[in-house]
């Protein structure tokens, strides 16, 4: 039974539409949707749900993300949380074929794994209650295809989103590293490619339409159970290499 969810970056794209669809299903009782500021993030705020949570939570600013967890928390008591979906992510472009733009480089890994890193542990305490209270709680890190080394394609130049595919890579070894450490807490972890889609940052040349994608990872997501612990999958159920 899926009660509340916790979904980082709810504004905008992929994020917002995972919001969409999660308030689809019945059996979400809370869906607590983070975004840096609530005034900036209209499409979000016009969702009319009594079950939708805004919470205002920057994920690169500890004290941001404490007093966020002490919102959820009050909120859901002994329930905790029973899904973590940290989706909050960027991409910068930087060509390893040219001189390396260390910022944009490391602006990849802060975001995409530092920062995951921080919220996911921040809100630890909280799943351990739901599984303590339902048998087990999940963490949804939104991945890429990308970071698949076994999948990565022949040469091309320039490579532009390499520091975003390591990043990506370094985000699965840390899905892989929790499904393993947290299995006695009752915590699974799952890595989720969710295609290429049209977003501002896929582009209108995307496969996939935002609803094409997140209205499959919303079923996905909330059907996971032990034997997806530590695995990759793609928007269609599909699994990955790492």
């Amino acid at each position: 039974m899926v009660k509340n969810i916790v979904l980082t970056g709810g504004n905008r794209g992929i994020g917002l539409g995972l919001v969409k669809e999660l308030l689809k299903n019945d059996k979400v009782d809370k869906l607590f949707a983070t975004t840096r500021d609530a005034a900036k993030s209209p499409e979000l705020q016009s969702i009319s749900d009594p079950r939708l949570v805004i919470v205002e939570m920057n994920a690169d600013c500890d004290s941001s993300i404490a007093k966020a967890v002490e919102q959820i928390g009050k909120s859901v008591g002994a329930s905790g949380v029973d899904i973590l979906i940290n989706n909050a992510g960027v991409l910068y472009a930087v060509d390893i074929n040219a001189p390396i733009d260390r910022k944009g480089a490391a602006k990849n890994f802060e975001v995409n794994c530092v920062a995951t890193m921080a919220v996911t542990f921040a809100f630890k305490d909280l799943l351990k209650a739901a599984a303590k209270a339902s048998g087990s709680a999940q963490v949804v890190n939104i991945s890429s295809e990308l970071g698949s080394i076994s999948l990565t394609w022949g040469p091309c130049a320039p490579r532009h989103f390499t520091a975003y595919s390591m990043s990506k890579a370094a985000l699965n070894m840390y899905t892989k590293t929790i499904s393993m450490d947290w299995k006695a807490d009752g915590i699974r972890a799952t890595s989720v490619h969710p295609g290429w889609v049209k977003t501002d940052m896929g582009t209108d040349a995307a496969d996939l339409t935002v609803e094409e994608s997140t209205s499959n990872m919303a079923d996905m997501i909330c059907k996971f159970g032990e034997a997806n612990n530590g695995l990759f999958y793609n928007w269609k159920f599909e699994p990955l290499t790492w």
